[in-house]
C-alpha cells in the first residue's frame, strides 16, 4: 500500500530542476548506507529556504558595542604603577597622574574618582601592591565605573593575574561592570571582541618579565666572572660606585654593640630592647627593634670584612620565591673584601655563643688549662658548647707542654692506638697478684676511676 504523505523535493540531477514531491520510500530490505543521510541533508535545505519570520514577532536589537566614548556620567579611577623608586621612574608615575587627571577634566562627561598608584612594585605579583588591591576592593563597592591605565604591562605583568582581574571587574558586580582602558594597546575590556586582545598583550607582558629575569640572571654571572661583586648599602656601611664598601660610622656603632652585647651574655631580645629605646635607627631609619634583626646583623658576613656573594636566588620571579644558594648559580665567597666593622675573632666568639645555646648565659667563658699536676693538660670546658671542635681543644692544651713531654704524650698515643709498638721487651709478671682497693683506700681518700666511658669522681676528690 503506497503512502500517500508528501515530502519536501529533492533536485533532479539530471536537469538541475527541484522535483514536487519525493515519492515515499519503499520498504526494502536492502538500502545505500548514506540514504537516509542525504534525506536529512535534503529536508534541511527545505525547511531553511521556507522559513519566515511571523506578524507576532517583535525584533529585539542588541546594545551597540561599549566604548569609553559612550554618553552618560562616568566615575574614572587611574592606576599608575613603576617597578622602581629611580628618578626617572618617579618623573614616570608623576607625568602619568598630571596626564590622566587633565584628560579627565577635559571630557564632559568623566569624574576623577581617585588616583591608585604603586611606586617601586613589581608588576609580576599582587602580593605587595597596596594600592592595587585596594582599587580592585573599591570597584566591587561600586564607586567606579571606569578605569585608566597607561598599558597592559603597568596593569599586570602576569597573564593569569591580569585576565583574572580584568574578569573579576567585569563580573563582580553583573549590573554593575568595571571596565579597563588601556591606551597603549586601544584596548576596552568590556567590549566582548577585546579578549583575544588582551590575552595577547598580557602574554607579551608576561614574556617580557621572563625575559627581563634571564637577563638580570646573566648580568649576575658576568659580574662574578670578572669580579665585580654587586654590593649594596647596609646598616654601618655605605657602597660607591666602584663597587666598595666604606664604614658609615653611625651606624658601625650600633653594629658593634650588637656583638660585644651578645658576646657579655645579652639576649637578642634584650639588646633589641635597648636599641629600641634609645632610639637607634636602621638603615631605613626605622627605631623599632626585634631579636630577628639582632640576629641578622651578627650573620651577615659583610660586617667582619668578608663577602658572600648571591647567598640567595630567586627561583620564581612571579611570586618571589627566594631560596639559598646551594650551588644552583654561580656565586663566591671573599675573605677580606673590605674593612671590618668587628674583628672575625670577635664575629667568631658570637658564633661560639650562638651556637651554645641558651644555656650559656655568661658569655664566652675563659678556656683555663691545667699547667701542672697529674691533670696537666687537661682543661675544663661548658657541656652547652656547641660550636667547639676537639682539634681546638687538643691545639690549646698542648700548649702547656714541653717539646719533649709533647713528642712522648704523642708517641704513648701511638702505641696505643696500635700505631707504634711500645720500648718494652718484657711483660712478664710471674708471681704478682692484683691487690683490692679496699686494702690501701680510705673513704676519706680521693678517688678517681677511669672506664672506656666514663670518669667517676667519689665525694672526697669532688670536695678537695
Amino acid at each position: 500500500m503506497e503512502d500517500e504523505r508528501k515530502e519536501p523535493s529533492l533536485i533532479n540531477k539530471a536537469n538541475n530542476e527541484p522535483e514536487t514531491t519525493i515519492p515515499a520510500t519503499p520498504s526494502v530490505v536492502w538500502r545505500p548506507q548514506d540514504a537516509d543521510k542525504e534525506h536529512i541533508k535534503s529536508y534541511t535545505r527545505y525547511r531553511v529556504r521556507h522559513a519566515t519570520v511571523g506578524p507576532n514577532v517583535t525584533f529585539k536589537p542588541a546594545k551597540p558595542k561599549p566604548t569609553i566614548n559612550d554618553e552618560g556620567h562616568k566615575r574614572v579611577a587611574v592606576y599608575a604603577r613603576v617597578s622602581t623608586k629611580s628618578a626617572e621612574q618617579v618623573s614616570s608615575i608623576e607625568n602619568q597622574t598630571k596626564y590622566y587627571t587633565e584628560k579627565i577634566e577635559n571630557t564632559e562627561n568623566w569624574e576623577l574618582q581617585e588616583i591608585y598608584s604603586d611606586e617601586g612594585k613589581s608588576g609580576t605579583s599582587m602580593r605587595k601592591r597596596i594600592r592595587f588591591k585596594q582599587m580592585i576592593e573599591d570597584a566591587g563597592e561600586k564607586k567606579m565605573d571606569l578605569i585608566l591605565c597607561a598599558s597592559v604591562s603597568r596593569f599586570a605583568r602576569n597573564v593569569s593575574d591580569c585576565i583574572e582581574q580584568v574578569r573579576q571587574l567585569r563580573t563582580m558586580n553583573p549590573s554593575h561592570p568595571v571596565g579597563v582602558y588601556f591606551e597603549t594597546e586601544n584596548i576596552y575590556t568590556l567590549d566582548p571582541d577585546s579578549n583575544q586582545m588582551l590575552t595577547m598583550h598580557a602574554m607579551l607582558a608576561d614574556w617580557e618579565s621572563a625575559n627581563k629575569s634571564r637577563r638580570m640572571i646573566l648580568s649576575y654571572d658576568q659580574r662574578i666572572c670578572t669580579g665585580q661583586y654587586p654590593v649594596a648599602d647596609l646598616l654601618g656601611y655605605k657602597h660607591t660606585i666602584d663597587g666598595d664598601l666604606l664604614i658609615e660610622e653611625e651606624g658601625a656603632k650600633t653594629v658593634k654593640f650588637i656583638f660585644y652585647a651578645f658576646i657579655s651574655g645579652m639576649s637578642c631580645e634584650k639588646i633589641a630592647r635597648i636599641l629600641t629605646e634609645k632610639k637607634r635607627p636602621t638603615l631605613k631609619g626605622r627605631t623599632d627593634w626585634n631579636a630577628a634583626m639582632v640576629r641578622n646583623i651578627m650573620q651577615n658576613e659583610r660586617r667582619w670584612g668578608d663577602l658572600d656573594v648571591r647567598k640567595t636566588i630567586v627561583i620564581d620571579y612571579v611570586k618571589g620565591k627566594t631560596v639559598r644558594n646551594d650551588n644552583i648559580r654561580d656565586g663566591a665567597y671573599v675573605t677580606q673584601h673590605h674593612q671590618g666593622i668587628v674583628s672575625p675573632a670577635v664575629a667568631k666568639a658570637a658564633k661560639l655563643v650562638a651556637a651554645s645555646g641558651k644555656r650559656l648565659g655568661a658569655g664566652v667563658m675563659d678556656i683555663s688549662v691545667i699547667e701542672q699536676g697529674a691533670l696537666k693538660g687537661f682543661v675544663s670546658v661548658c657541656p652547652s658548647w656547641g660550636g667547639i671542635y676537639a682539634e681546638a681543644f687538643i691545639k690549646v692544651c698542648s700548649n702547656v707542654y714541653t717539646a719533649e713531654e709533647l713528642e712522648q704524650l704523642t708517641f704513648e698515643t701511638d702505641v696505643r692506638s696500635g700505631k707504634e709498638h711500645s720500648k718494652i721487651i718484657s711483660m712478664q709478671f710471674d708471681g704478682y697478684e692484683v691487690p683490692y682497693g679496699a686494702f690501701f683506700l680510705k673513704r676519706n681518700c680521693p678517688i678517681i676511676t677511669l672506664s672506656s666511658k666514663r670518669v667517676f669522681i667519689n665525694k672526697a676528690c669532688h670536695e678537695r
